[in-house]
């Protein structure tokens, strides 16, 4: 396939990706019916990337010790990432968590800084302050009545979750097991959907009730949702493997990265009218040039 076709099918499958976390993190189910959703969802992952080691079904069984055990530990990480990610999405505007969560992506930048002696360019460093500022005209007095504080925890830690998935892939990949990735993520999509199967067997329900569904809600809500959720996960993180090192940053990061956060954001307003106030609109607006910036730069 196009390089340039993967990079709109991975934009439109993180698109995707949001929308249905959103859908998974309505408040429509109790603590443990949303900890199955998202063990149902990883799973289809973890079926949809053996797809992509079909023909190298007999690495699973070669894999090395260093990878399986750093698997279980990215697993465990996008586990909770998935979760938080639904949570924060269900309980706030689709903009403000898709710009909270994208910044994830500076937790492996001053990691590598600190531990792997990378350098950050001057552009990085103006890039990086303007997404402070950008935070800032988002959190403070955006929304009245402690909203914010319905989904800020939940985004901050999907965000912290999602840099250490970075962090757990690059140093596999700085590893002399670097030729393990795919099956690595193969084995890390799987532990991730054990982690929240355990998670749903240990949560009670303590008294909460789900609302009653007809029967079409419950079929969308219970399995095509998940359905849906676990196709985008699994394909996602194969095709943007696909994609690393075939396309310049400069084209790369503005359509995948800001791509799919606009998107998510425009789908999301229409769809359930989560729009965010003027502050914030203009926080997100800065916060968009900041990840361009730190992103091309």
């Amino acid at each position: 396939m196009n390089k340039y076709c993967i990079l709109v099918l991975s934009t439109l499958l993180a698109t995707g990706k949001s929308l249905f976390c959103k859908a998974l993190g309505t408040g429509q189910y109790s603590k443990k019916e949303t900890a199955i959703l998202n063990f149902k969802a990883l799973f289809i992952a973890f079926a949809c990337s053996l797809m992509f080691v079909a023909n190298e079904l007999h690495r699973l069984l070669e894999i090395s010790a260093f990878s399986i055990i750093l698997s279980v530990f990215f697993g465990i990480s996008v586990a909770l990432t998935q979760i938080m990610q639904s949570t924060a999405m269900g309980k706030g505007p689709a903009s403000l968590v898709s710009l909270v969560y994208s910044c994830g992506f500076l937790v492996p930048i001053f990691y590598g800084l600190l531990f792997w002696d990378e350098s950050v360019s001057v552009y990085q460093w103006l890039g990086i302050s303007l997404l402070v500022i950008a935070l800032c005209l988002i959190v403070c007095k955006g929304e009245k009545g402690g909203k914010m504080f319905a989904w800020l925890p939940f985004a901050v830690i999907a965000m912290l979750g999602s840099g250490a998935n970075a962090i757990f892939q690059k140093t596999h990949q700085y590893s002399p097991f670097a030729d393990e990735l795919k099956i690595f993520l193969v084995y890390s999509l799987l532990f991730s959907a054990l982690f929240t199967k355990i998670a749903s067997l240990l949560i009670r329900n303590k008294g909460e009730k789900s609302p009653e569904l007809s029967k079409k809600q419950r079929v969308i809500k219970k399995i095509v949702v998940p359905l849906c959720l676990g196709i985008c996960v699994g394909l996602l993180n194969f095709l943007n493997l696909s994609l690393s090192g075939k396309l310049p940053s400069i084209i790369l990061f503005p359509v995948y990265n800001v791509g799919s956060m606009l998107l998510s954001s425009l789908i999301s307003a229409l769809i359930y009218k989560d729009k965010p106030t003027k502050r914030q609109g203009i926080g997100f607006a800065i916060g968009i040039v900041a990840i361009l910036i730190v992103g091309i730069f």
